[in-house]
C-alpha cells in the first residue's frame, strides 16, 4: 500500500509559504478588517455594563487548529464557568496588531472571538484586567508595546504567561518588561517545565491542558486499520524512524497528521494501531491516541516526560534507540494479546494524569491561590 513519508518536495513547500502570505495579506486587508470590526463590537457589547474584573486570552488572527489554541480556549471556556457568576468577565480576542476574526472552525467550540483593540478602549475606568497570553507571543503581544497599556494608566493590569512548550520560553528581559505593568504569573503545561518556569522569577502553577477520555472512541486491536500515524513536527531522527516504522509492517499505510480538522485527526487515531509523535512527546498526538486504543510511541524528553514515561512501553531513551527498537516493538506489538496488553497499561496510566476532575481542579486552584476575591460572590 501506499505510505505517505514527511519529506515535502520543495514545490509543495514553496507553494505552502506564498499561500500563507497571500492569506496573512488578506486577512490584513482593511476592508474585510472594518467588516469585521462592526460584527465583533457586539460581542464586546455584551459584556454586563458593571463589569469591573476581566479575564482575556490572547491568541493569533488564525483560523487555526493545534494544541495550543484548542488548550488556550478550553481554560477560556473553563475559566468563564468559574468567574462569570461572580461578574468576572472572560473573552478569546485576537491579540494587538493581529487580523481580525469571528470564529475557530476546525475544531468544535462556542468561543466568539472579540478583538483587543476593541477591548482596550472598552474597559470601564477603575477595572481590573488578567490578561493570559501563550509564551511565543510575550514579546510581540506586550513587551514590544508596553505604551499600549501605558495608555490606560486608570486599569490594574495582571498577566499569566501559558507555558505550554519549554521550548518557548520568553527570555527574561521580556518577563521583566510584563512585571514592569503588573502582578505576573506562570502556568505550565507539564509538570517537567517546573524547574524552567521557576528561573524567571514569577509565581509558577501546573495548569496541565485539556486531555481527557471523554469524546474519544477507544477502539481495540480486532477493530484497528493497518494503520500507523505519524505527527507533522520536524526531528533530525523522524525519516530513519519512519523507514524502520515501514519495515516493521509493510503492508500498513502510514499517515502523516496534516492539513486535517480535529474531527478527520480524531478519526485517524481511531483507526491506527500505532502513533509515534516527534513533538514534545508527552502531547496531544501521544496522549489522545491512547485514548483512542492505540500504542503510542515517543522520545523520552526530560523537558515534557516525568520519571514513570521512562521505561514506557513505547517510549524511546534516545533517538539511536528508537531508530533500533522501533521495528522490533512494533513486530512484537502487532498482535492481539500483546497489544491490548501494553495498550492497557499505557491507557492506566495517561488516565490517571489526565481527566477531566484533575484539570478543573487546576483551573479552579490557580484563581482561588491568585484572584481569590474574584472567587467570592
Amino acid at each position: 500500500m501506499q505510505k505517505i513519508i514527511p519529506a515535502l518536495p520543495v514545490i509543495q513547500r514553496k507553494t505552502k509559504r506564498l499561500f500563507r502570505l497571500l492569506n496573512r495579506s488578506y486577512r490584513q486587508f482593511r476592508v474585510r478588517n472594518a467588516i469585521l470590526a462592526i460584527r465583533s463590537r457586539k460581542y464586546t457589547d455584551r459584556f454586563p455594563s458593571d463589569s469591573r474584573r476581566f479575564a482575556i486570552f490572547m491568541v493569533p488572527g488564525f483560523d487555526i487548529v493545534n494544541g495550543g489554541i484548542m488548550s488556550i480556549c478550553s481554560i477560556a471556556t473553563e475559566t468563564q464557568r468559574l468567574l462569570t457568576a461572580n461578574r468576572v468577565s472572560v473573552s478569546v480576542c485576537t491579540a494587538p496588531g493581529e487580523p481580525r476574526m469571528l470564529r475557530y472552525t476546525k475544531f468544535d467550540n462556542n468561543i466568539e472571538l472579540t478583538a483587543f483593540a476593541d477591548l482596550l478602549a472598552w474597559f470601564p475606568s477603575g477595572s481590573e484586567v488578567l490578561v493570559h497570553l501563550p509564551e511565543l507571543f510575550v514579546r510581540q503581544y506586550v513587551a514590544d508595546n508596553l505604551n499600549l497599556y501605558r495608555s490606560r494608566p486608570d486599569l490594574t493590569w495582571r498577566f499569566n504567561i501559558l507555558l505550554q512548550n519549554i521550548d518557548r520560553i520568553p527570555s527574561d528581559d521580556d518577563v521583566a518588561a510584563l512585571k514592569q505593568l503588573g502582578d505576573t504569573t506562570i502556568t505550565i503545561a507539564h509538570k517537567a517545565s517546573t524547574g524552567a518556569a521557576e528561573t524567571l522569577g514569577c509565581p509558577v502553577h501546573y495548569l496541565s491542558w485539556f486531555l481527557a477520555p471523554d469524546g474519544f472512541e477507544r477502539v481495540g486491536y480486532a477493530s484497528k486499520q493497518k494503520l500507523v500515524a505519524i505527527s507533522p513536527d520536524e526531528h533530525p531522527a523522524k525519516l530513519e524512524i519512519v523507514r524502520e516504522m515501514s519495515k516493521a509492517l509493510p503492508d500498513h499505510r502510514i499517515i502523516e497528521i496534516r492539513n486535517m480538522t480535529y474531527q478527520q485527526y480524531k478519526d485517524v487515531i481511531r483507526d491506527a494501531k500505532f502513533m509515534f509523535t516527534f513533538g514534545e512527546g508527552l502531547d496531544g498526538y501521544f496522549v489522545e491516541s491512547i485514548f483512542s486504543g492505540a500504542i503510542s510511541m515517543a522520545i523520552f524528553e526530560e523537558r515534557f516526560f516525568t520519571d514513570e514515561y521512562r521505561n514506557f512501553d513505547g517510549v524511546f531513551l534516545d533517538s539511536a534507540r528508537a531508530i533500533s527498537g522501533v521495528t522490533d516493538f512494533m513486530r512484537t506489538a502487532d498482535n492481539e494479546a500483546r497489544f491490548g496488553a501494553i495498550a492497557e497499561r499505557q491507557y492506566s496510566v495517561v488516565e490517571s494524569q489526565f481527566n477531566r476532575q484533575r484539570y478543573l481542579h487546576n483551573i479552579s486552584s490557580f484563581y482561588d491561590k491568585y484572584y481569590p476575591e474574584w472567587r467570592r460572590p
